[in-house]
């Protein structure tokens, strides 16, 4: 078990020393009275900076417990981890690339650097674009890669999600790929409004809020009409019906 310190070794209005018991009266309170300590190094990064002192500890009397986090009221501090130790612990792709970018060992942390995500951040913040792109697997930072650093023509394919389809469209073009991706209602609606293609996209409008939206904003409102399961929504359009009648 582990709990995380400032660079004096305190926390919280307490100052610890290693090889030392600590005690709370009352039972402990998450987040406001006790000693909070997780099991998993790699929590502690959730509270505390990534240039925060790790020790070892025993925790006694665990009233609760979230996940990631733990409160006692009895702890023990045993020893502080060494940096290196730290680093060998760090497997989470976020926690290797903030350990690269806010401490440094950029050579010990880009192999564990897989999620997508922060293969984006690392490329574009540290570098090493050409280790990272092969790690972008996902729509949205295919699409984030593709509109900030580049290589489009890599990027592309990788683009499979309605919502990045319509953004690659909008905002870098290749329209004529990226419109056969749009497939859920809520983008097809907005790949009509800002782009068009409404014979295209009326089809693909299903929901009833986007059937909605779409009678109200573009038209079309009997086709509209029986895809809107909101009784006062579906009044509504009928009013509009009428009033252009």
């Amino acid at each position: 078990m582990y709990k995380a310190f400032n660079q004096k070794l305190g926390c919280l209005g307490y100052q610890f020393e290693i090889g030392k018991t600590y005690e709370i009266e009352g039972d402990p309170i998450l987040c406001e009275k006790g000693f909070h300590f997780c099991r998993d190094m790699q929590n502690c990064f959730e509270y505390y900076d990534m240039d925060s002192r790790i020790c070892e500890i025993k925790a006694e009397d665990i009233f609760k417990k979230e996940e990631g986090k733990r409160i006692c009221r009895k702890i023990t501090i045993i020893r502080e981890l060494s940096k290196q130790e730290i680093m060998d612990r760090i497997t989470n792709s976020m926690l290797a690339y903030m350990w690269a970018r806010d401490i440094g060992n950029s050579k010990e942390m880009i192999d564990r650097v897989t999620d997508s995500e922060y293969a984006y951040q690392w490329a574009k913040y540290i570098g090493n674009r050409e280790v990272m792109i092969d790690r972008i697997t996902e729509s949205e930072y295919a699409y984030l890669w593709a509109r900030d650093i580049g290589n489009r023509e890599v990027m592309i394919d990788r683009v499979t999600e309605s919502k990045w389809a319509h953004k690659w469209a909008e905002y870098i073009g290749n329209r004529e790929v990226m419109i056969d991706r749009v497939t859920d209602s809520e983008h097809a609606y907005y790949w009509a409004l800002h782009i068009g293609n409404h014979e295209v996209m009326i089809d693909r409008v299903t929901d009833s809020e986007y059937a909605y939206r779409w009678a109200t904003y573009i038209g079309n409102h009997d086709v509209m009409l029986p895809r809107i399961t909101d009784e006062s929504k579906r009044e509504q359009i009928e009013k509009n019906m009428r009033i252009e009648d």
